[in-house]
């Protein structure tokens, strides 16, 4: 799976309106070139008997339309945010002092942004019969289920299957579309205690935000790497 972020669409406005820009100024700049060295005999004919700009303002249109999609593209880089994620064993979020590994989303970039959607897959360990009845499809040694791809109601559902309470085993976080990730912070995705980290061998959440010039950015996040099983002792947050 690939966890690297990518960008999945560009603001098709701004896009569309640099690019038509520049292909006019283009074709403003050849046509100008091209008339600058027919005879008179060709610039009788259509369409090099229009003399719609002199070589200095072509020269002047092509420059600025280059110059605006560069700029485009580095303040791009200046508000795109960088996500990632953190977890580590913590206390206060189980009942009863237990421990849970916490995973946090980060965002390390300056800009803030808004999200668009948020996904959830869960993969599940080996279980020959599960209290839902369902086998794994590869067997025992194999890799166990997973839910594939679906909203934070079937990310439940599937768990509820194995006979997990949400809010005493594990919690995902109540994550909807519009809310506001700052610039330089993080938020909880969610927690798993020990009876959760003995059913469930992984969590990716897929993040979809928008940035402040409406380009999309997604990335997958894995939750539960490098988690500690079982959970021994609490570490200080990192953050």
């Amino acid at each position: 799976m690939d966890l690297r972020q990518r960008v999945v669409r560009r603001n098709p406005f701004v896009t569309w309106t640099l690019n038509g820009l520049a292909a006019a100024a283009v074709l403003l700049f050849v046509h100008t070139m091209v008339r600058q060295n027919l005879s008179a005999q060709g610039l009788r004919s259509w369409p090099w008997s229009w003399q719609l700009l002199d070589t200095q303002s072509a020269t002047a249109a092509l420059l600025a339309a280059i110059g605006a999609i560069v700029a485009r593209a580095q303040f791009a880089r200046t508000v795109r945010p960088l996500l990632g994620n953190t977890g580590w064993p913590a206390v206060g979020h189980a009942p009863d002092g237990a421990l849970a590994w916490a995973s946090h989303l980060r965002n390390g970039g300056s800009g803030a942004v808004v999200v668009v959607s948020l996904e959830y897959r869960l993969d599940f360990f080996p279980d020959p019969v599960a209290e839902t009845g369902a086998r794994a499809p590869d067997g025992p040694d194999g890799p166990g289920p997973s839910t594939g791809w679906t909203g934070r109601d079937g990310a439940v559902a599937a768990v509820a299957g194995y006979g997990l309470r949400s809010g005493a085993d594990y919690r995902f976080a109540s994550i909807r579309p519009n809310s506001f990730i700052g610039g330089e912070s993080s938020f909880l995705l969610g927690w798993f205690a020990e009876p959760a980290l003995a059913v469930v061998r992984d969590l990716y959440v897929r993040v979809t935000v928008r940035d402040r010039i409406g380009d999309l950015h997604q990335r997958v996040i894995s939750c539960l790497v490098d988690v500690d099983r079982p959970l021994a002792h609490v570490v200080p947050d990192p953050r």
